[in-house]
């Protein structure tokens, strides 16, 4: 059976403002980088209209019902709109559950990808995207950006170096829900972090300067709201502070926290120290910039050949 893996990266938001509510959603205004961890999602036809999908991995699970998934809705959304046949899909998940690292966004995006070349549609898979999930039309293209509104709206933009972060998963996630249930009961500023200046700073590659202009700043308006519902997530940052990075802070609504270092030397140094508390939970990764290779590395079955958008 002809089939196709997708290579679906996670993200990091570097600094995470909240800038209110309209019709219902959270405005933000956010910087992110899509980083090397993915998941792997691999599509197969089918002759008729069914849908199977099964997580597997390192945080695979049993859904109790496959059709409340992201994946699921997904591939639905897709089916409806171009008109295919159904498929089998199998999503190998490496990037934590409720880690705020848009895992749940990546595997839709991924989805969209794989199905779009798998049944060679041409049309642009982006509207779709769009109204599937908040993340998703940034993670079709990925790299370093500026997210504002729900983050649909995307501003690109380059940072001549790549970034090592060394980060902790949490063993307990966070909702994106509760996160946001409870940053609304606190009633405080959403506005946390000079994202212009952040954003200047990345641009002009100017790393080092983070820790004298942001770093005693807190750079995710969330990150109060979900160290009250995991108390990890404060602990983790204070080891991470501890070592001397650049920059630290937490991605998206927890619970994953990161410090940021320039080369991969001092990461490696603080990954070492890290180790011996953390185990497996913590790691290293580095920017990604998926418009110099691809966001999603396009592989067919047996090896037939391998293709890059």
């Amino acid at each position: 059976m002809f089939s196709v893996t997708v290579k679906a990266y996670a993200k990091l938001n570097i600094a995470l403002n909240v800038l209110g509510v309209s019709d219902g959603f959270h405005m933000l205004d956010t910087v992110c980088t899509t980083v090397n961890k993915f998941d792997e999602v691999i599509v197969k036809k089918r002759n008729d209209d069914k849908i199977l999908i099964s997580f597997t991995g390192r945080y695979g699970f049993i859904p109790p019902l496959q059709e409340e998934t992201n994946a699921y809705k997904a591939t639905k959304a897709f089916i409806e709109e171009f008109k295919t046949t159904g498929a089998n899909i199998e999503i190998v998940r490496n990037i934590p559950t409720g880690s705020g690292m848009g895992g749940s966004s990546a595997d839709i995006v991924g989805v969209l990808k794989a199905l779009k070349k798998l049944y060679g549609v041409k049309s642009s898979i982006e509207p779709l995207a769009t109204k599937l999930g908040s993340d998703t039309t940034y993670l079709l293209k990925g790299g370093f950006a500026r997210l504002t509104g729900r983050g649909e709206n995307v501003e690109p933009f380059k940072c001549p170096k790549k970034l090592y972060f060394v980060v902790i998963y949490s063993s307990n996630s966070v909702t994106a829900k509760e996160c946001f249930s409870k940053f609304d009961a606190l009633n405080e500023s959403g506005e946390v972090c000079d994202i212009n200046s952040l954003k200047t700073l990345l641009e002009n590659g100017e790393i080092e300067a983070l820790s004298n202009s942001l770093i005693n700043k807190n750079p995710n308006a969330l990150t109060k709201s979900a160290t009250l519902l995991n108390s990890e997530i404060q602990e983790n940052l204070n080891s991470l502070k501890a070592l001397s990075p650049y920059y630290f802070g937490m991605t998206g609504s927890g619970s994953t926290v990161f410090a940021l270092y320039e080369n991969l030397e001092m990461a490696k140094w603080a990954y070492s120290k890290l180790s011996r508390r953390y185990g497996n939970s913590v790691e290293i990764l580095s920017s990604h910039d998926p418009k110099n290779l691809s966001l999603f590395d396009v592989i067919f079955s047996k090896d037939y050949y391998k293709q890059e958008f």
